[in-house]
């Protein structure tokens, strides 16, 4: 009979929360890797804005009709964006090269 006062006496369990860590974060990466992921991220930022920018410019192409001007906006928008997208796949490409022999 007492052990059964004292067992229900006795505080109950509690459950910790806990974070994990190893998920998040792998201790073993490398500053390559580290330097890959901002330049990888960088570069698909850098490119969807791109395409953004060239969505854009060809609705100001199409949207022409009313000014000559916006047209001419739209095309020069256009190929600016194009060059940049080829810029910045040229540069990722030739990271990627260099870190590979690196």
């Amino acid at each position: 009979m007492l052990e059964r006062i004292v067992t229900l006496l006795a505080p109950a369990p509690t459950a910790h929360a806990e974070l994990v860590v190893s998920t998040l974060y792998r201790g073993d990466i490398s500053w390559g890797e580290i330097i890959n992921n901002i330049i990888t991220t960088a570069a698909e930022t850098i490119f969807f804005v791109s395409a953004a920018a060239f969505l854009l410019g060809s609705l100001m192409f199409i949207a022409g009709f009313v000014s000559e001007e916006n047209r001419s906006r739209g095309k020069n928008l256009m190929i600016g964006s194009l060059l940049g997208m080829a810029v910045v796949l040229s540069a990722l490409a030739i990271f990627n090269t260099a870190l590979y022999f690196v």
